[in-house]
């Protein structure tokens, strides 16, 4: 067969280079709907029973597995599954079909699972519709089980990549094992359970390919391009040979980046600029030293929200996560921002009905401060793990000053709490503002007042202020960084904070484009936080820029009618 190219989302970084391994874990086919005749309701319901103590057992033995090579944070990952073998609305639904529709359990189960992932499909928020790849990995799981034995599948000679139509997170537990180099799935997107494991083993993988596991033949040769979000089958000669010197390159990038840790961040005529790192997942933090970030700039709580759900993680799972990510990059501090994900996250909340516009409603701050129960335990963590290391919080979508005030108040109340109870907890933790929202940015004029630092997020900004979705291929085009309204609105936060003293960094994703830093520098920023592997590029291009000669060619984009591109 001829190279084909694939192209989806690079959830893990890095080029592989293998022999395809098509995976079918469970059944993909439609099971058949009617009971066999003389099978009766209590015979299928006794083998419900005895497949869900299987599937019990084989989730805490790679439960124990995921323990022992990443820690008990991703262990948790396979707690959804475990607690959906035995909840009792799905179970319940599953007997009841049994009993009265007459179908077969295998088709009970398919039907009953197919309904709910049909409405985690309508949502539109992405870390929500994807919590239904634990429904899919679990029905498959449920269904092979019930099934004959399967035969073990052969595996190719030499490094393998595994090509499925969908991955769930036990699949890439099991798989991650020696002479797996990459993964590639035709479901799955960045926020998937698969995705998070994948990036903590090191396996390049990309997923939302569409139709490509079932056009690939078991031996084919594949190439997996994490970075490019391409998958390449039968690769041509030169294609090939190009993506195995990518992956050869990366050992030694990895080496030259860790060469240029101690070379300062100081622009052409000498302006420092304080380069951090943003990071998604724990085990970042280390690489984000070794390439020379000066701390953590922005780290994601959500990890911890997304690997517990359905379950809400405690106080502890969060002191425990945060003490360990600001040690490991002390004396530099370590910038947690607080939870960030849109409309109701766990599976009974999901079910009972749907955000209609998810952007525009519950979520980020207004999210916390109407769910206490989810917003106090992570403040009581971050209080605690500050007594520790250089913690500082950082609140996401921040639209009025009230909200900032209404933090402060429960770090006081939650403050005084700890210390009754005899727990370490530092008072006056450092309070920031992710301003994101054009009313963030044309009243940081008065945030600063209640604000320690200010944390530009243009990723949002970009899109609220021009009302352009990136992810939409029909108006994409019209997303412009380079807009003097969003260059103004830039402008007016950096200028709000430097009247008061305030420090303001950027974190959003132009912080990660080198031929951003010279217009970032001009606006005024001394503060940027990017992905890890893009510390040295951002390094560099701080080390090429003439701070002064950018500041006099940012005010002609400023003043500009229209988005306008220079290099200084």
């Amino acid at each position: 067969m001829s190279s084909r190219t694939f192209h989806g989302v690079g959830v893990s970084p890095g080029v592989a280079v293998g022999r395809a391994l098509p995976w079918e874990p469970g059944s993909v086919h439609e099971p058949q709907r009617l009971r066999s005749s003389g099978s009766r309701p209590e015979d299928e319901l006794a083998r419900f029973a005895a497949a869900r103590d299987r599937t019990r057992d084989e989730l805490h033995a790679l439960s124990a597995r995921l323990t022992k090579s990443l820690g008990e944070n991703y262990a948790a990952i396979l707690e959804v599954q475990t607690l959906l073998v035995d909840d009792p609305v799905l179970i319940a639904e599953i007997e009841r079909r049994v009993r009265e529709d007459s179908v077969s359990l295998g088709w009970a189960i398919h039907a009953t699972i197919g309904g709910y992932l049909a409405r985690f499909e309508q949502i539109e928020d992405g870390y929500l519709r994807e919590r239904g790849g634990d429904l899919r990995d679990l029905e498959r799981r449920l269904l092979r089980l019930l099934g004959p034995e399967r035969p073990e599948i052969p595996v190719p000679d030499g490094p393998i990549v595994v090509m499925a139509h969908a991955l769930g997170p036990s699949d890439t537990v099991a798989l991650a094992r020696d002479g797996v180099v990459g993964l590639a799935a035709d479901l799955g997107g960045p926020t998937s359970h698969t995705a998070i494991l994948a990036h903590a083993f090191g396996l390049p993988a990309v997923v939302g390919l569409g139709d490509a596991a079932a056009s690939v033949q078991r031996g084919e040769t594949v190439v997996v391009d994490g970075d490019r979000g391409e998958v390449i089958v039968d690769p041509d000669p030169e294609v090939l040979d190009a993506a195995k010197a990518r992956h050869e390159a990366w050992a030694s990038q990895e080496a030259q980046w860790e060469g240029a840790r101690d070379v300062p961040s100081v622009s052409k005529d000498g302006v420092e600029i304080v380069l951090r790192a943003n990071v998604e997942f724990p085990d970042e933090a280390a690489a984000a030293m070794r390439y020379g970030a000066r701390g953590i700039g922005l780290y994601r709580s959500e990890f911890l929200f997304v690997a517990a759900a359905p379950r809400i993680p405690d106080e502890e799972d969060h002191y425990r996560t945060y003490r360990e990510l600001a040690l490991r990059v002390a004396p530099h501090p370590a910038i947690i921002r607080t939870l960030d994900l849109g409309g109701e996250k766990y599976f009974h909340d999901v079910l009972g009905g749907r955000e209609v516009n998810p952007v525009l409603g519950p979520r980020g701050l207004r999210l916390c401060l109407m769910r206490p129960e989810l917003f106090v335990p992570q403040l009581r963590a971050l209080l605690r793990a500050a007594a520790e290391a250089d913690v500082r919080i950082l609140l996401p979508l921040v639209t009025s000053l009230d909200e900032v005030i209404a933090v402060r108040k429960i770090l006081a109340r939650e403050g005084e709490s700890l210390r009754q109870a005899g727990l370490p907890c530092r008072p006056g933790v450092p309070l920031g503002v992710m301003v994101e929202t054009p009313a963030a940015a044309m009243t940081a004029d008065h945030l600063v007042r209640e604000a320690d630092f200010l944390s530009i997020g243009t990723n949002d900004l970009v899109q609220y202020a021009l009302a352009v979705d990136r992810g939409n291929p029909a108006v994409a085009s019209l997303y412009e960084p380079f807009h003097p309204a969003v260059l103004r609105m830039v402008r007016f936060v950096i200028r709000s904070g430097r009247a008061l003293g305030i420090p303001v960094s950027l974190c959003g994703e132009l912080a990660a484009q080198p031929e951003m830093i010279p217009t970032l520098l001009g606006l005024g920023l001394r503060e940027l936080s990017c992905p890890p592997r893009c510390v040295s590029g951002v390094r560099d291009a701080i080390r090429a820029t003439d701070v002064a000669a950018a500041t006099r060619a940012v005010e002609d984009l400023c003043a500009a009618p229209d988005s306008m591109k220079i290099t200084p």
